[in-house]
């Protein structure tokens, strides 16, 4: 992808052609400007549209993040009628496929007078299944002499579940950056849900892709390797966290 950025479309084509015969970088000037090597301007601006897609999968994330480990805290550590009904809904969850949730989602939507929005895409994607199941994994990993100390000095549940958010400080990480893959890469929701002035990068990276051949296949596979690229830095840094947090998980 990396190596088709430089190249012409003729050399795309050939598949036993890895490199490219010069390192040109009209692809990558051609996103940044806004227009392509014949004067066209792209159907986007992609500094906007990257943006949104920052915005987007960050805000996201962090809520998904925070409101999944509170649910795990609570399976994991509190007791409460109807608890391992609701977990069981948190399994059922991940098992309906998005595709099914696609109508309603777009009338809850709708009902909301959010439909075009990037908030149409962020809400929906902070109730997690699998947040809420990792989440309780890691908590019960963590000993309950600690929250029961915790409780006798008459500290409150809340500030309970703060405390020991530093102990499980790789496992938010972890599961910080697997949610803001997901959310970085979705496609079904945002082409449902969001306006032409609310695109984000999966949507704007398939419409430099048509049948004519107008825009140089070199300027979607730069696009395509510009949207890597937070996605492999966040795995850059944190890899340490994130190694330990799937350790402690698949430990227990």
């Amino acid at each position: 992808m990396f190596f088709s950025s430089f190249k012409s479309n003729k050399e795309i084509y050939q598949p036993l052609s890895f490199f490219p015969s010069d390192y040109e970088s009209d692809a990558f000037a051609s996103l940044l400007s806004g227009n392509l090597p014949n004067g066209a301007p792209l159907p986007f601006s992609f500094g906007e549209v990257f943006a949104h897609s920052v915005l987007a999968a960050g805000i996201q994330t962090f809520f998904a993040t925070a409101v999944t480990a509170m649910a795990g805290y609570a399976f994991a550590k509190l007791r409460f009628r109807f608890k391992r009904l609701l977990f069981l809904l948190a399994i059922l969850v991940i098992l309906v496929p998005r595709h099914a949730l696609a109508v309603p989602l777009f009338e809850w939507i709708s009902l909301l007078n959010l439909t075009g929005s990037l908030w149409a895409i962020m809400l929906p994607g902070i109730a997690s299944g699998i947040g809420i199941i990792f989440f309780t994994q890691i908590f019960r990993r963590v000993p309950h002499s600690l929250v029961e100390m915790a409780r006798v000095e008459g500290i409150s549940e809340i500030r309970v579940f703060l405390v020991l958010l530093p102990l499980v400080s790789p496992a938010l990480v972890t599961y910080a950056l697997i949610h803001f893959i997901l959310a970085w890469q979705e496609h079904l929701f945002p082409l449902l849900l969001l306006s032409d002035d609310n695109q984000v990068l999966p949507l704007a990276i398939a419409k430099l892709r048509d049948s004519s051949h107008r825009i140089p296949e070199a300027v979607s596979m730069a696009a395509a390797t510009c949207s890597l690229l937070p996605v492999a830095m966040l795995f850059a840094i944190f890899h340490r966290q994130i190694r330990t947090a799937l350790r402690d998980f698949t430990a227990h």
